[in-house]
């Protein structure tokens, strides 16, 4: 018999005639299929999909919120152990195997922040959030106090120069206006890339320290009503953060490539190279105003306004601003839980994750996800106790450590990565659960259908349609996603679909992409989420306004246990290589383009457009291979080894050496941008040397690029011989 499997485009690539009828499309819409699944094994899996959609329940998701949120919980503190003890218990409880494993990592905490004006009049600022009666959460003596982790202690006076959003061209603006920050105090706003690329920035124009704020245009009253009232930032509010280096490598500072167990070799920390220079300190839109107000110096360049009620000017001239930081660095303890399922075959792996450390209460980022994945556990052990056993082991992780700079989950991947690269086919990562009620994913390309079609499946938290429905109406609006991320390329392939957006950086699915090469998925639902980072993400903010009835909690636990569920039974993992290939295309098409335009020729550009049109072959071959498998002349051992080969692909896409500048990373398709920090950057080692313009580098890269795209081919036209082969 044949087997429903890969599509071409949006249309399933199968004979209808050989599928049973679906019971897993919602409403009117098209009968999709599950892609992936024998025909006779359909029906049992829609069943186990029913079941389980059934069990998570918005008041559960509720009460775990609560006991997440139910104290401060810094990485490196007692309560973040606390709460990783909690968690254990509650994965045993729904008959997990599950285990805390620690990490001893290089983590500061803050013991002094001061800050205050002395020109033109001394003005003591260093304003803390303000508390209010209606959340009594936010008067907690044991709210971290605000400051970026991994910023350096320093005593400093000098002028302030506002410097926007602190971004290159933020600096090419000051750099035509005659302006330089070096021995200046640098003043941006928060937004258009991560705060580490601030700082990074900052430091490389000799600027002596810098103050991060939200400014009220980005994150407050101009976007809407303020907390306690609105979901919007108030004017007392901060937003802490980490200014970690993570675009060079993430996780411990001093143990890069290697887990951060006590008797690891570590680096000095002044040999650090993710590690600052000069101190960053966050501050409240309340004291930007106090320094703004008197800078002197041009009016600021258009776009450059925020919306504090009076003219901005760059400086310098006016304000002198004294900040001083003392901060505690130690090696200090992480807390990481993992806990498994245990499959039929425990050597491959459908492996979920969260972080569970958060700046204050994090009742969004991370709790919302903690919250959801302790449903999504709870539904699947409920399915176990009925008899029913994994097909492949699940492995349900909660990270420690991640917001300073993704250290949980990357020390985790670096102790693990030989085992992760033999087992785990997939890994699924919800950060931000729920920040509102607007789904949003991003994945590698191969995966984009697996997240489409379990939306689907799923019905909407409002009662009608379902998630995709609502997925695909929010985009054709056109509403502003908070992603923060690029949309991928692939979705131009399928512009009638949800768009599924390229992974990049800041959150725990970046060692897993990045480091190890296994394929990957982020998602979530969000929306006007102004308190991230703050005091007031906290309980009383979910429930006054990010999802008051927790049903978007419940629906995002069925949409991961969907996935879960299909990458976990499928007779044949349902990666969709033909829609990588045409998205590795289309992206190096626009990159001979924008090379010739920059005048460049030769051997390395025709390498890698003929690398691309191998590996379109080689997907093409392969899918339809697939299409076309008669599993049943296949005995275990063989339809494994397919497998096995599929998910191994994406690891064939990482450069040994990784990136030059930056050998942590080494997928050559997607990174984390050397300037953008969060945002992905395509093809990153040749379209980055091309922004420096450095030939000798493009050279090396492109030929890089050009192996790993031969590499994929070669993976894929094994996978076509097995498939053939009888």
């Amino acid at each position: 018999m044949t087997y429903a499997m890969y599509r071409t485009g949006a249309a399933l690539v199968v004979a209808a005639a050989l599928l049973l009828p679906s019971a897993i499309s919602v409403g009117a819409q098209e009968d999709h299929g599950i892609t992936g699944f024998a025909a006779a094994h359909v029906q049992a899996e829609q069943e186990r999909e029913q079941k389980l959609r059934s069990i998570p329940d918005a008041a559960h998701a509720e009460s775990n919120l609560r006991r997440i949120t139910s104290e401060p919980h810094l990485a490196g503190t007692e309560a973040s152990h606390r709460l990783a003890e909690w968690l254990r218990d509650q994965y045993r409880s729904y008959g997990f195997d599950a285990e805390i494993v620690s990490y001893s990592v290089w983590l500061p905490q803050a013991r002094e922040v001061r800050l205050e004006l002395t020109a033109p009049k001394p003005v003591v600022l260093g304003t803390p959030e303000q508390p209010y009666p209606i959340d009594q959460d936010t008067y907690n003596k044991n709210a971290v106090m605000a400051f970026n982790a991994y910023s350096p202690s320093a005593d400093v006076t000098a002028p302030v120069i506002y410097v926007n959003y602190g971004t290159q061209e933020d600096y090419r603006d000051l750099e035509a206006m005659g302006i330089s920050v070096a021995g200046k105090i640098a003043i941006a706003r928060y937004g258009r890339c991560y705060r580490g690329i601030k700082t990074k920035l900052a430091e490389e124009h000799k600027a002596v320290g810098l103050m991060l704020f939200s400014d009220p245009q980005d994150d407050g009253y101009f976007q809407g009503d303020m907390f306690p009232r609105g979901p919007w930032r108030p004017m007392s509010g901060i937003q802490r953060g980490s200014v970690q280096y993570t675009e060079i490598y993430p996780g411990d500072p001093l143990t890069p490539g290697v887990a951060a167990t006590p008797d690891a070799k570590r680096l000095d920390p002044a040999d650090a190279k993710s590690l600052p220079h000069i101190p960053t300190m966050p501050i409240n839109a309340e004291d930007a105003a106090v320094i703004l107000t008197d800078l002197d110096g041009p009016h600021v360049p258009r776009g450059w306004q925020g919306a504090l009620p009076f003219t901005y000017h760059v400086g310098p001239g006016g304000a002198v601003a004294h900040m001083k930081l003392v901060m505690d660095y130690q090696q200090r303890p992480i807390y990481d839980v993992i806990a498994k399922l245990r499959g039929t075959d425990d050597g491959e792996w459908v492996v979920l994750g969260n972080h569970h450390d958060a700046w204050v209460y994090g009742a969004v980022d991370p709790g919302s996800g903690t919250a959801t994945m302790l449903e999504t556990a709870r539904a699947l052990g409920e399915l176990a106790r009925t008899g029913w056993k994994p097909r492949r082991t699940m492995v349900m992780c909660e990270w420690d450590g991640e917001e300073p700079g993704l250290i949980g989950s990357t020390e985790w991947v670096e102790a693990n990565r030989a085992e992760l690269q033999a087992k785990a086919v997939v890994y699924i990562n919800t950060d931000v659960g729920v920040a509102g009620p607007n789904f949003t994913a991003s994945a590698t390309p191969s995966l984009d259908d697996v997240i489409r079609d379990a939306a689907r499946s799923v019905p909407g938290p409002n009662g009608t349609g379902s998630v995709y429905e609502a997925w695909l109406a929010h985009a054709k609006r056109g509403e502003k996603q908070l992603s923060g991320i690029a949309r991928t390329q692939a979705t131009l392939e399928n512009p009638g679909e949800a768009p599924v957006d390229a992974l990049g950086a800041g959150s725990d699915f970046c060692p897993f992409l990045d480091y190890a090469g296994i394929p990957s998925i982020d998602t979530g639902f969000v929306g006007d989420y102004g308190v991230y980072h703050s005091l007031y993400d906290d309980f009383f903010w979910m429930k006054s306004f990010g999802d008051p009835t927790f049903q978007y909690h419940a629906t995002l636990a069925k949409v991961l246990g969907t996935m879960a569920l299909r990458l976990d039974e499928a007779d044949v993992l349902p990666f969709d290589y033909a829609a990588y290939a045409a998205t590795i295309s289309r992206l190096t098409n626009d990159l001979v383009s924008r090379a010739s335009q920059l005048g460049i020729q030769g051997a390395s550009l025709q390498s890698i457009s003929d690398a691309s049109g191998h590996l379109t072959a080689s997907a093409t071959r392969a899918s339809d291979a697939l299409q076309h498998m008669d599993f049943a002349s296949f005995d275990a051992a063989k339809q494994n080894q397919i497998n096995h080969e599929l998910a191994s692909v994406e690891q064939a896409l990482l450069a040994p050496g990784g990136l030059v500048g930056r050998p942590w990373y080494k997928h050559t398709i997607y990174a984390p941008g050397s300037y953008a920090g969060y945002a992905a950057e395509v093809l990153p080692g040749v379209n980055e040397a091309l922004d420096r313009d450095d030939a000798a580098v493009f050279q090396k890269e492109g030929a890089s690029l050009a192996a790993a795209l031969l590499r994929a081919s070669a993976r894929l036209d094994e996978i076509t011989k097995l498939v053939e082969s009888k």
